[in-house]
């Protein structure tokens, strides 16, 4: 700068350095500068505009455009800039003249047809802005600016499915642009689809970081139920004091507002010029107070009056979503010990709103999200993605009841009343579902209670049962030794009631089956004795290039991402919970190089209990450079995946590795992942590879048939049927066996259900009280109708309990038939 300290030009030059590096102070300080040196020279104020507009000043750049071109008033430049910034204060009119002034001396210019297309949208226009752009996009469909332009301005109109049509346009042009993916995710929100919103937020973060991205992903999680998840991500870039929310705006520059909206306006319309946020006050106003309430959380000194007025506000409302507010704050509050009678009028004020809270966008998210956070944080921080799976009403009904039982014994627990509380978490055990782990944690909680009343032998028994229905937890079983050896002076007899103290294992290493066939398995590392363990099957699933999009919605070219299928541990002390398996969506770097596409080829095993471990058999089209091979084609499935950019990787073979903590692999299930296959009008002469696997298209259609675990071992071979419980005898005779006649009872003779994802429960068991897990259930049409088996809803002995459900909007009669070795037994299921 010594150098050229009297040569104006120059020192343009070098601001312009400054520029790219998003340096504004130094570019406007050496722009004013030249301006000094040369008050009447255009390019100067031009530098000087853009610095001010990456400072956020608009108002202030919009001057400095203004006067370049006084200076010029021929310049291009500078009357498209001035136009932007017209826009971008909301002052559309006089966008709307500038841009047609350009277009009077050059109609061919494509940035002022897109400007003055966005311009007469912002002008409330609609009809002629939609006109112009359909002939715009007949012209350039991939005019980027447009389509993201556009689709920002229908989400913030409301207008949901225009935005996500527009959106997965822009971001299959490009991929890497953040606001293709803020603008496709607000059109997602708009659809009631939060979930799929944080998807394609997630993919955009790969590509930016800033505080408009934090709030979006922010808000996607609150629209979910994941409260904490986000005010995590608030609190990573924003703060809340005197009642102003501050951050850096760009990472860069300090701010504060009244409102998140107030504060991100000047992102936002810097960068697209859209005067508009496709925001609510209410969406704001929630997220503030749960930063806000998560702060005094987070405080190290905890004031109760201070932090329940924030429970308040963050709780407060009639939406839909309010239950799950004051469960998450009541949940909050007795992890902290603190403000215990405002968690006892929290709970007691949500008595009565379980109906309305299941009438929601994603009602099983808002329900798991407690149990889920563990799992899913573990997931992110490794570039994963939890799906949450349905779950029948009835069942997140009876947990949601049981929850605010149970969060109403801890708080009396915490008040020193061990009877009360007893009362309720008894009240919890009669609602749960049996041996989940909102079961388990009630019982366990229970024996609490009962050992400080002095029942010691109740105490035990309650410990005991909680102890031997989730997987061994040392820390529980220290509780359980010392109160046993205190009844009987000894440890003599306790293995036999909750089994041999678990010994530290050494992992495995990877099983490999033929070549191409590998069982790959994902353990976490225990938090505090209870993270959650992930299993995953991993697939080959194509992954779009740098100029494509990151979900499949969009129609572009792809290359391989890799997908897995999860069982995710998620209930308290890492137990699991969810009745399909839970899938993980993988996104590694990025990468611009051109890839194949590949289709994968899927095969699920189970192994015997207790344990399950998927096998996979994925097929894979190596890169460029390798030869490709083709693979069999898999249908498409309507579950949405995500699809980032990712870059090519080997399939790997991960091995689960029980830790320390938890030296047993062997993890019971609450809803065990069900095994699917096709069902044969005649028996089929299999070969040795399909004796081992139980073939099934990941992306077919759901579920003709269905098979419990414990079964999917024992197959018929020629009349015989191999039982898994028992080295069977086989007798080679002349003629086959008869196998025994039975009688298989439902509780339901017709089921009536709603199209498209109406569902119903359906109890079936023997007549004569026989095993239900050979019992195997198929659809007469499985692209209309699934049937899913969940061993163990409702813990009821004896009778299995398969959740038949509407996949498409189809209406008519259909037939579901539950079969074993000894007989049938058929359902009318109605789709109105």
């Amino acid at each position: 700068e010594e150098k050229i300290d009297g040569n104006a030009n120059q020192l343009l030059g070098l601001a312009t350095f400054y520029l790219g590096t998003e340096n504004a102070a130094e570019a406007r300080r050496l722009a004013e500068k030249a301006i000094v040196l040369k008050p009447n020279l255009p390019a100067a104020y031009q530098t000087l505009g853009l610095a001010k507009r990456l400072d956020f000043q608009l108002e202030e750049a919009a001057n400095a455009y203004a006067k370049a071109l006084e200076l010029d008033a021929d310049s291009i430049v500078s009357k498209r800039s001035l136009a932007e910034m017209k826009r971008a204060v909301g002052k559309p009119t006089e966008a709307i003249e500038l841009y047609r002034e350009i277009l009077t001396k050059d109609e061919s210019d494509a940035a002022a047809q897109t400007g003055l297309i966005l311009a007469l949208f912002d002008a409330e226009k609609r009809a002629e802005a939609e006109q112009e752009m359909t002939k715009s996009l007949e012209q350039n469909p991939n005019n980027l600016f447009l389509l993201v332009g556009a689709a920002y301005w229908y989400a913030a109109h409301e207008d949901g499915a225009k935005a996500v049509e527009l959106a997965n346009k822009a971001v299959a042009v490009e991929p890497r642009y953040t606001w293709a993916h803020i603008a496709l995710a607000r059109g997602l929100m708009q659809e009631k689809r939060p979930l799929e919103a944080e998807r394609t937020l997630l993919a955009a973060r790969q590509h930016g970081n800033f505080p408009t991205l934090n709030y979006e992903l922010a808000s996607a999680r609150l629209a979910a139920g994941f409260y904490r998840e986000a005010a995590n991500e608030l609190k990573k870039t924003f703060s809340v004091t005197d009642d102003l929310v501050e951050t850096r705006l760009g990472g860069r520059v300090p701010q504060k507002a009244k409102s998140f909206t107030e504060l991100l306006a000047m992102e936002r319309r810097a960068s697209i010029f859209e005067p508009l946020a496709a925001d609510s006050s209410e969406n704001a106003e929630k997220l503030k107070f749960l930063l806000k309430f998560s702060q005094q959380l987070d405080s190290a000194n905890l004031n109760e009056t201070t932090i329940s007025d924030a429970a308040d506000e963050f709780v407060k409302g009639d939406d839909n979503m309010k239950l799950h507010r004051q469960l998450y704050a009541a949940n909050r509050l007795l992890e902290k010990r603190t403000a215990v009678p405002k968690v006892l009028e929290l709970t007691k004020s949500a008595i009565g709103g379980v109906d309305a809270a299941l009438d929601v966008a994603t009602p099983a998210a808002a329900v798991l999200a407690d149990e889920l956070y563990d799992s899913r944080t573990i997931a992110i921080s490794r570039n994963e993605f939890i799906i949450v799976p349905d779950i029948p009403r009835q069942t997140l009904s009876g947990i949601l009841r049981g929850r605010i039982e149970m969060l109403t014994g801890r708080a009396l627990q915490q008040q020193e009343k061990p009877a009360e509380a007893v009362t309720r978490f008894k009240r919890a055990l009669s609602i749960l579902p049996e041996k989940s782990a909102w079961w388990r944690d009630s019982m366990w909680r229970l024996g609490a209670a009962l050992q400080s009343e002095g029942k010691s032998t109740e105490s035990l028994d309650a410990y005991v049962k909680s102890y031997t229905s989730g997987a061994p937890d040392e820390a529980k079983r220290i509780v359980i030794e010392l109160l046993y050896q205190q009844i009987n002076g000894n440890l003599v007899g306790l293995d036999e009631k909750i089994g041999a103290k678990p010994m530290p294992t050494i992992a495995a290493l990877p099983i490999e089956e033929e070549k191409s066939q590998t069982v790959a398995q994902i353990t976490a590392t225990p938090a505090a004795q209870t993270a959650p363990i992930l299993e995953t099957t991993p697939e080959i699933k194509p992954t779009p290039r740098a100029d494509e999009s990151s979900l499949p919605m969009a129609e572009t070219k792809s290359t391989p991402e890799i997908l897995s299928n999860q069982i995710a541990e998620t209930l308290p002390k890492a137990e699991k919970i969810i009745e399909n398996p839970v899938k993980i969506e993988t996104a590694p770097t990025p990468e611009i190089t051109p890839t194949p596409e590949v289709q994968p080829s899927f095969e699920a095993t189970p192994n015997p209990i207790p344990e399950i471990t998927p096998t996979a058999e994925p097929i894979t089209t190596p890169t460029p450079e390798a030869k490709t091979e083709a693979a069999p084609e898999v249908l498409q499935t309507p579950e949405i995946k995500t699809v980032t950019e990712l870059e090519l990787k080997k399939p790997e073979t991960i091995e689960n590795q029980p830790s320390a903590d938890n030296p047993d692999k062997a993890q019971k299930l609450i809803f065990e992942p069900i095994i699917i296959t096709v069902p044969k009008s005649e028996p089929v002469k299999k070969s040795k590879t399909e004796e081992k696997t139980t073939e099934t298209a990941v992306n077919e259609n759901p579920v003709s048939e269905i098979k419990s675990d414990e079964t999917a071992a024992a197959k018929l071979d020629n009349g015989k049927t191999a039982l898994n419980t028992t080295r069977a005898r086989i007798v080679v005779e002349n003629k086959p066996e008869k196998a025994l006649q039975c009688k298989i009872t439902t509780s339901e003779e017709t089921v009536s259900i709603l199209n498209s994802g109406g569902s119903l429960g359906v109890l079936v068991g023997f007549e004569d009280g026989r095993n239900v897990n050979e019992i195997t259930a198929f659809s007469d049409s499985p692209k209309d109708l699934e049937i899913r088996f969940e061993p163990e809803i409702g813990g009821l002995s004896g009778r299995a309990f398969f959740v038949v459900k509407s996949v498409s909007a189809n209406k008519g009669e259909f037939t579901v038939t539950f079969e074993s070795t000894c007989g049938k037994k058929e359902v009318l299921v109605k789709v109105r």
